[in-house]
């Protein structure tokens, strides 16, 4: 009997001991999580201090929309009061344009690199649309207009006008990515992602079949109400402890 009692309170003392040790292991791994944590915030702080300063600024896109020309960058709207009949005009290719102008101005004492992906163009010496690809901009420098652009069908537009209606996503849109980065190996990036789309042109209340661009609202303001954009897209910002060796400073919610 007291062998089995003695045995007992040894069983508890190991248990309690263990705890103890586990309790221990806890609050150690606790403490180094924390000291991570605030070199981490350290070497964040230090990162954007040094970041160079970069501004993307967009204008209100283009209302209304413009007519698709195969000779140079659009610049007319559809003339007004223009009318498609459906289903005779789904299958041509009738394109209204979605577009928005950027422009970027580099704030800081350091030259940058900017990229630029997706329905984003600049306009060359004949008025023709080219892709950005890459610009370099000088201390100081502010970036030529850059255009987030794309043709689309009036089937196209009216499909999204259908899923407007029904909640859905509009499958339609205009898309681009700009990232912003100095030459520093341990630097930032800053990308900023950009969306235009809506739904310009509408069905005729009164006759079946007929589409036609957004009128005037008495209480909602212009066909511009029909757009989905931003003119102050958020910006990402990736920390790099080597862009060369493609190691980036940990989130807090990665340790």
């Amino acid at each position: 009997m007291w062998e089995t009692f003695w045995t007992a309170i040894g069983s508890v003392g190991t248990a309690l001991a263990l705890g103890g040790v586990v309790w221990q292991a806890m609050l150690t791994r606790k403490a180094l999580e924390v000291s991570q944590l605030t070199a981490l915030d350290a070497i964040r702080t230090r990162l954007d201090s040094e970041a160079p300063k970069v501004s993307l600024t967009m204008e209100v896109p283009e209302w209304e929309p413009l007519a698709w020309t195969p000779h140079g960058m659009p610049c007319n709207p559809w003339p007004r009061g223009q009318e498609w009949h459906f289903p005779r005009d789904e299958g041509q290719q009738y394109s209204l344009v979605l577009q928005q102008v950027l422009v970027l101005e580099n704030l800081s004492d350091r030259r940058v690199e900017a990229r630029f992906v997706g329905d984003l163009v600049v306009s060359d010496e004949e008025r023709r649309p080219r892709a950005v690809g890459v610009m370099v901009l000088e201390p100081g420098e502010r970036s030529e207009k850059v255009y987030l652009q794309r043709d689309f069908t009036i089937k196209e537009l009216a499909e999204n006008f259908t899923a407007k209606q029904a909640g859905a996503e509009l499958l339609h849109r205009v898309v681009g990515t700009v990232t912003v980065e100095d030459d520093r190996d341990n630097g930032n990036t800053d990308r900023w992602d950009l969306l235009l789309t809506g739904c310009p042109i509408h069905p005729d209340p009164d006759r079946d079949g007929v589409w036609t661009i957004a009128r005037h609202h008495l209480t909602e303001g212009s066909g511009l109400r029909t757009l989905e954009y931003t003119l102050v897209p958020p910006r990402q910002r990736t920390h790099w402890l080597s862009r060369a060796q493609d190691r980036k400073l940990p989130e807090p919610g990665q340790l």
